[in-house]
């Protein structure tokens, strides 16, 4: 085998162990600082228990929804999506792991930038109560 060949193999070989490791980082369940930090970082996002939740409204609904797949499917994660009583409610958890990952954190952040060009009907409470 040509040295070309085998070198190739081998940078092919060390980029399957780095998306390896990076993904196996990125649904690493997060400790409580790590999500108290995200949190921070997240308004309008709430903890309930091993997920994270937050409920819009919008009156583009359909169109919001059509968005948040896109991104889903961009990064190969999806959230669990409740409509009811005019609100929408995203919530995000790795099922495989129970717990909220790196990879919920980054789709919730995407679900602000796509919800941030709706124009919210009015706010929706995190606590409907």
């Amino acid at each position: 085998m040509p040295l070309w060949s085998l070198l190739h193999a081998e940078e092919a070989t060390v980029r399957v162990l780095l998306d390896a490791a990076s993904r196996t980082a990125k649904y690493a369940p997060l400790g409580v600082e790590a999500l108290a930090g995200a949190l921070r970082e997240l308004p309008g996002w709430r903890c309930d228990g091993s997920r994270l939740v937050r409920t819009l409204r919008t009156a583009d609904v359909w169109n919001l929804l059509e968005r948040v797949v896109d991104v889903e499917e961009e990064l190969d994660h999806h959230a669990d999506v409740t409509l009811e009583n005019g609100c929408v409610t995203f919530t995000l958890w790795t099922h495989v792991k129970d717990a909220v990952t790196a990879a919920d954190v980054e789709l919730a952040q995407r679900l602000d930038q796509v919800a941030a060009a709706f124009t919210p009907v009015r706010a929706a409470t995190a606590d409907r109560g």
